[in-house]
């Protein structure tokens, strides 16, 4: 139980770190609710981030008596620190978090697989992919065949960019996932299938394979709270994408109630009320998520909302604040990519998002660094490169209305008007709100050509 719980939050990290993904909702009628009627109830939810503050500071006491040969107590504060950060999203957590899974492994190196799972967490964390694949590996020399650790493994894959190693994991958890006797161990490999399908152009595929994910992430009832509202909030990013915007709305109103305060969905309705030009909505949301985490996403969320109700003072103190978050809050590159796609959004520091995004690449080569290059090119005049970048970033068709008006719009640059008007479609087909100034902008494309 221990190794499964601690796959699902592996790959709950993994995935969450390409948050500014989204899944899209498939519905079937009747085969829907027959299957929705097999799947287990949500069970009661554990507040056990009432007691974060207090177990840590118990774990803290442990390992400061520095107990000879003591492994334990900073092996399961690290743990701890790294919970309380996807609660909190303070990345001194993170920071903290290594420190005590390298003492842990000090006092005991060999065969201390929880202290080197923290380690890699911690670095997936950081965006130190590289080398949280180097420690998944070594992991993997005690037992081979552990698929909690192969799981880890495919999912630093698809953070690099390495689809075909991961596809080989993804085809063998595919062919135990339909033999397997308990459902609700398959989560994590499920979770990891679902996003491999969502990248690589199997939307439909995705959804309904993580509609059964969500039921069997939400019935555990001694799971982290945080960890179950995760789930909610990837059903909102699904349906957001399929262009169900209620549905997203109420999903992402569902993780709250399991986890209030939750960042990422408040993110995420942020998203969604932008998207639909509700801009005290979204002004609200933003700022509910900023709070917790101030990354540059959510607080470009706030600038659109403040100007669009005539705040402009507000929006340039929010704007100026992103700057800072560059200049100071970004000590270990973690909001790279975010930053990028603001600047190349909003049309600021144009030289600056172009630099950051190729800075990304040399961390990432997976499709969503592609096209956030591809678009900082694009709107930096690198239209060649922007072109290149593009492909590379659609080179499986993915169903995703940014990539796919990104796509539309360099292709109309360069008069490929075949190619222009099926991105740009595409874009709409997927969800026609599905941004608060592109997707009206692919319609007026669209109405010209």
């Amino acid at each position: 139980m221990i190794r499964l719980e601690k796959a699902v939050i592996w790959v709950i990290v993994a995935v969450a770190l390409g948050a500014i993904v989204a899944w899209p909702w498939y519905v079937h009628g009747s085969v829907v609710a027959a299957r929705a009627a097999a799947l287990p109830s949500p069970a009661p939810v554990n507040a056990d981030y009432l007691e974060r503050d207090k177990t840590i500071a118990f774990w803290e006491k442990a390992v400061r008596e520095h107990h000879r040969g003591d492994m334990l107590s900073p092996s399961t504060l690290s743990a701890l620190y790294l919970q309380r950060f996807r609660e909190r999203g303070d990345i001194g957590d993170v920071t903290r978090a290594g420190h005590e899974a390298e003492a842990s492994l000090r006092a005991q190196r060999y065969g201390n697989a929880s202290a080197e799972v923290a380690l890699g967490s911690a670095l997936v964390a950081l965006h130190r992919f590289k080398e949280a694949l180097a420690v998944t590996r070594h992991i993997e020399t005690y037992d081979p065949n552990d698929a909690a650790m192969q799981i880890r493994e495919a999912s630093v894959d698809l953070e690099l960019g390495r689809y075909g190693q991961a596809k080989v994991t993804v085809d063998d958890l595919s062919r135990r996932s339909r033999t397997a006797a308990n459902a609700d161990e398959t989560v994590p490999a499920d979770t990891l299938i679902v996003r491999y399908d969502e990248l690589t152009g199997h939307l439909a595929r995705a959804r309904e394979r993580f509609e059964r994910v969500t039921a069997y992430g939400n019935a555990q009832f001694d799971a982290p709270a945080q960890q179950r509202a995760w789930f909610y909030f990837r059903d909102g990013e699904l349906a957001f994408e399929a262009g169900d915007n209620d549905a997203a709305i109420a999903d992402e109103r569902r993780a709250l109630a399991v986890f209030p305060n939750y960042s990422e969905a408040n993110r995420m309705l942020a998203r969604v009320d932008c998207a639909l030009h509700r801009w005290q909505e979204c002004l609200d949301a933003a700022k509910a998520s900023a709070a917790v985490v101030p990354y540059p996403e959510v607080l470009g969320y706030e600038v659109d909302a403040q100007r669009a109700l005539g705040d402009a003072s507000a929006a340039a103190q929010t704007d100026d604040l992103i700057q800072t978050v560059e200049r100071i809050g970004n000590a270990q590159h973690i909001s790279d990519r975010l930053l990028a796609i603001y600047y190349s959004e909003h049309g600021e520091h144009l030289d600056d998002a172009y630099a950051i995004a190729q800075r990304e690449l040399n961390v990432r080569d997976d499709i969503f660094t592609e096209d956030t290059l591809a678009w900082a090119a694009a709107m930096d005049g690198r239209w060649n490169e922007a072109r290149i970048r593009s492909a590379k970033a659609l080179r499986y068709d993915t169903e995703n209305s940014l990539l796919q008006y990104h796509a539309g719009v360099v292709a109309l640059h360069f008069g490929d008007r075949v190619v222009a008007k099926d991105r740009l479609a595409g874009a709409l087909a997927l969800n026609p709100q599905f941004h608060p100034f592109y997707a009206d902008d692919a319609r007026a494309k669209l109405a010209a050509l």
